[in-house]
């Protein structure tokens, strides 16, 4: 979201806050995307999953994932190898990777680390519902500053969480 989007939406017509807006754009960026958000990409990029050894299969928490760039491990010589013949399907949330049928994942050494899955993630054209939660949000930390504002809500905006719970990755309570 540009500066000028947010400026537009929060009915901004002065210079003053630029600063501050960008900052809010920012941390209502960080409330969706990533691990810590929902487990989603806003826009297209790529991204490294790190595991210490292979589980029965690679849950990947983001989405929407486009593709699999590579699986890595070190082998028990400590060598960096790449797995081939994998098995996922893209339409599945969350994404799930398994080794080839009628193969296992290979010998790891258990270490942090040990594990890399390089993947790309990301909508092409961000959805409309999701880019107007971002507004919302946008204009809610605007209006709300402090964390108790005097006579206003502390609540997210109606229905934020309501559109972003159709799109949270692989979250189970």
């Amino acid at each position: 979201m540009t500066l000028a989007e947010a400026k537009r939406h929060l009915r901004v017509f002065h210079d003053d806050d630029d600063a501050d807006i960008t900052s809010i754009v920012a941390a209502a960026e960080a409330v969706i995307e990533g691990p810590n958000g929902i487990g989603i990409a806003l826009l297209q990029q790529t991204w490294r999953l790190s595991l210490d050894r292979f589980p029965c299969e690679i849950i990947v928490p983001l989405g929407p994932v486009i593709g699999v760039t590579s699986v890595t491990y070190r082998d028990s010589d400590g060598v960096e190898q790449t797995v081939g013949g994998l098995r996922y399907d893209l339409d599945q949330q969350p994404f799930r990777i398994w080794p080839a049928r009628n193969t296992s994942w290979p010998s790891v050494i258990c270490e942090p680390g040990g594990v890399k899955v390089t993947f790309e993630c990301g909508h092409e054209l961000l959805p409309q519902d999701l880019r107007w939660a971002l507004l919302l949000l946008v204009g809610h930390f605007y209006e709300n500053r402090e964390a108790v504002a005097d006579g206003g809500s502390s609540e997210l905006p109606l229905g934020v969480a309501s559109i972003l719970e159709r799109y949270r990755v692989g979250r189970v309570a």
